[in-house]
């Protein structure tokens, strides 16, 4: 029988949601602090405002067009060891940054380094936390993104206390040993026991037959040892009606000489969860109605939790070939475009409106409690269905556009720390919907496309310096760069209006592959 905490939304799935937690505390908190460390490199080095943000862009662009990077090795091999890598290069990136002698270097090493250390080591933790969890499937996304809003917290301050104690190169040292308390967290990092992939079903057998075959499964699990779903009905041996004909017939099935995968018996009884979610249906509704209870409990299915793909040129295909793939991918680039710059100048934005410069921390700490408050609060919304999730980043994506674009005609410091705040509950309830969202549209392909989707992002990041330099150098204020991007946010979030639209399309498609795949298994003989 499985373990206890080995199944969905137990508390094995909020421990690796914790986990998540802290990796984004640090892999994304550490965007924070960017503003502090930006006008140290001006005034270190004596650059200009493009020179300076040149790494933070390169970190970004790096970090999003290596998603899928991170995707195809992760899909392939699993998420753990991808995030492990990831935890080691991000923080040596920032440790050689103290040996840097000039921005050109720094660019090289946080840009380019520490950029693929992110890409690889906070792209798909998102996804193991969303595949342990049914119920509460938004909310343990939420859990684990709030991670960037701690770390918000304490790294900005944190950064402004090195920084002054320590110095520019003493600060990357320090920085970059904190980041190295993301290795111990993605060590329990494992993808969920009843994931099944692809690799270890052979194509071609008809979902009727795996079916008929479920029964006798168990007895030849046991022999073989054969990675299978465990959402089924369990019944010992010891049972005063033991099934007698499922190890007969798994016997008679047997092929002398071949173990394993290489065995028909087996691959003929592996099964997909709608088979079993049917099968665990009618058997609990029957004990229901006769009264017997059965002797070991049954566990409850994954809905629409299917095969994961491990076939690189496959997974590439069907993740591409998803319209819903674009639309996710347009809404992330949105988020990012409005959110990346808005880290990066935080600081000199506020000091143009009459503020302070040791006020600015204060405004950050106000978009990390309201982007707290997103991650955290708005889950429930979506998993007790008050809100479909389409028209949820509708609304979100509109919100946060509109709110980001009032921010120009405040200067009340009041004012403009609650506005700073609802910016970041609206961005923050919105982020937390991206791993749901690649879980419900593209469900057999989770790591790829997580890791595709910010590719977008990446080629839109490229417009940031130059928009910095223009809007600041030349026109003498950021505004005009706060209307284009949450113009921009305001307008993708109009397109989820055509979701059901793209889902239909995307859903005819499949269709249409699935008649191929079916007349070419008809076309091959089955030995």
């Amino acid at each position: 029988m499985a373990r206890k905490e080995d199944v969905p939304d137990s508390a094995r799935s909020w421990a690796i949601a914790l986990s998540g937690c802290v990796i984004n505390a640090f892999m994304a908190g550490i965007l924070r602090a960017t503003g502090h460390i930006y006008l140290t490199l001006i005034e270190t080095y004596g650059v200009s405002r493009f020179q300076a943000n040149l790494p933070f862009t390169v970190r970004n662009v790096v970090r999003n067009l290596g998603g899928p990077l991170a995707g195809a090795v992760g899909q392939r091999f699993g998420p753990r060891n991808v995030t492990l890598l990831g935890g080691l290069l991000g923080s040596l990136g920032i440790l050689l940054c103290s040996f840097a002698p000039n921005v050109l270097w720094i660019t090289l090493l946080w840009g380019g380094m520490h950029g693929l250390g992110v890409a690889l080591g906070n792209t798909l933790n998102h996804v193991v936390v969303t595949q342990h969890f049914v119920k509460h499937r938004a909310t343990a996304s939420g859990l684990a993104n709030s991670g960037s809003c701690f770390g918000s917290f304490f790294l900005p301050a944190l950064m402004e206390y090195m920084l002054f104690h320590f110095g520019l190169s003493g600060s990357f040292l320090i920085t970059g040993g904190l980041l190295m308390h993301v290795i111990p967290a993605a060590l329990i990092l494992n993808e969920p026991s009843w994931l099944q992939r692809k690799e270890n079903i052979t194509p071609g057998i008809p979902s009727s037959k795996r079916k008929a075959n479920t029964g006798e499964f168990h007895a030849c699990k046991e022999s073989q040892n054969v990675r299978t779903i465990g959402f089924k009905k369990r019944r010992s041996y010891s049972d005063s009606e033991p099934n007698k004909e499922g190890p007969k017939k798994c016997d008679m099935n047997l092929n002398v000489g071949k173990k394993g995968l290489d065995n028909l018996a087996f691959t003929r009884s592996a099964t997909d969860i709608a088979d079993v979610s049917d099968k665990v249906g009618n058997l609990k509704s029957s004990d229901m109605k006769s009264g017997n209870l059965p002797s070991e409990e049954v566990e409850a299915p994954i809905d629409e939790q299917q095969k994961q793909e491990t076939s690189f040129l496959k997974a590439i295909i069907r993740t591409f070939s998803n319209p819903m793939f674009f639309l996710i991918s347009l809404s992330l680039a949105a988020l990012a475009f409005l959110l990346d710059p808005v880290f990066i100048v935080n600081v000199d934005f506020l000091k143009d409106k009459g503020l302070k410069e040791e006020v600015a921390k204060y405004f950050i700490s106000a978009m990390a409690f309201g982007n707290l408050v997103g991650k955290l609060g708005f889950g429930w919304v979506t998993d007790r269905q008050y809100m479909s999730i389409p028209h949820f980043m509708m609304v979100m994506q509109i919100a946060q556009g509109i709110c980001f674009m009032v921010l120009c005609l405040l200067y009340d410091v009041y004012i403009l720390m609650v506005m700073i705040a609802v910016v970041g509950m609206t961005v923050g309830a919105a982020t937390v919907m991206f791993p749901v969202l690649v879980g419900k549209y593209l469900p057999s392909v989770q790591s790829m496309a997580i890791g595709c989707i910010p590719i977008f992002t990446g080629l839109v990041n490229v417009a940031v310096p130059p928009l910095i330099g223009y809007f600041r150098d030349e026109i003498g204020s950021y505004n005009g760069m706060f209307y284009i991007t949450g113009s921009f946010s305001v307008i993708v979030g109009f397109l989820w209006f055509f979701e059901p639209l793209l889902l239909k399309c995307g859903q005819k498609h499949e269709r249409l592959q699935n008649v191929k795949k079916i007349r070419s298994s008809k076309d091959t003989p089955i030995c």
